[in-house]
């Protein structure tokens, strides 16, 4: 849990909370939710998963691992 929110991918409202012993009143329990902009909350994906996405629909032809003789 301390790893999300410090890479901010925790709310509570509609603030982003990066701080780890960031105090949650009673009220505010019910609002505290994913982020926006965090590929948990319906954001864009992340970085590993539109690499591996791109490698799978062939994207890309700077292998260079091909023997040309």
């Amino acid at each position: 849990g301390r790893v999300l929110i410090r890479q901010r991918h925790i709310r509570v409202g509609r603030q982003i909370v990066n701080v780890p012993s960031f105090m949650v009143r009673v009220e505010s329990e019910k609002h505290i939710d994913f982020s926006l902009t965090s590929p948990f909350g319906g954001g864009p994906a992340g970085r590993v998963k539109r690499k591996n996405q791109k490698k799978a629909s062939g994207g890309g032809d700077a292998g260079g691992d091909e023997e040309e003789e």
